[in-house]
């Protein structure tokens, strides 16, 4: 849960929580087969009726009014928000670079979240040594990007 309302949907897309529930949902997480440490976590949601701009609505109007929030759920941690330009060509995209501290480090975090059809697509990228992956676009998140695409 955020501690505003105005950044609830970015909580969302990162517990996958929320008032729009999905009719189904798939997940992959992936490491980077170098030492590098960036993971990327791929989430597809399939959404009925208009739930899908719901979902996005939630998503655009938090990218451009919260610019952090405090976050609970498994202990407090605060979240920066920002927007970036993220490569999705998907219908509606957002995309944020959240920051958040673990320890003494902060981490950036990139989520980028399209709408494709009823489908929403949601690539989270982090790096685990804290590293800055300076974007969200990594070959896994643009090949299932892709394939959603192609499909629809």
């Amino acid at each position: 849960m955020a501690d505003k309302a105005a950044c609830q949907p970015v909580a969302d897309a990162l517990s996958q929580a929320g008032a729009v529930k999905p009719a189904a949902v798939v997940e992959r997480s992936a490491a980077a087969k170098d030492a590098s440490g960036v993971m990327v976590r791929i989430r597809l949601a399939s959404y009925s009726g208009g739930e899908t701009e719901k979902v996005m609505l939630g998503l655009s109007k938090a990218a451009t009014s919260c610019k952090g929030f405090t976050g609970s759920g498994g202990g407090k941690q605060h979240v920066g928000v920002a927007e970036y330009d993220g490569y999705l060509t998907a219908q509606s995209p957002v995309s944020l670079r959240l920051t958040t501290k673990v320890g003494q480090q902060t981490l950036p975090v990139y989520l980028d979240v399209g709408r494709v059809g009823t489908t929403v697509e949601y690539f989270m990228t982090f790096n685990v040594t804290g590293d800055d992956p300076g974007t969200g676009s990594t070959t896994a998140e643009v090949q299932q990007h892709v394939k959603l695409s192609a499909a629809h």
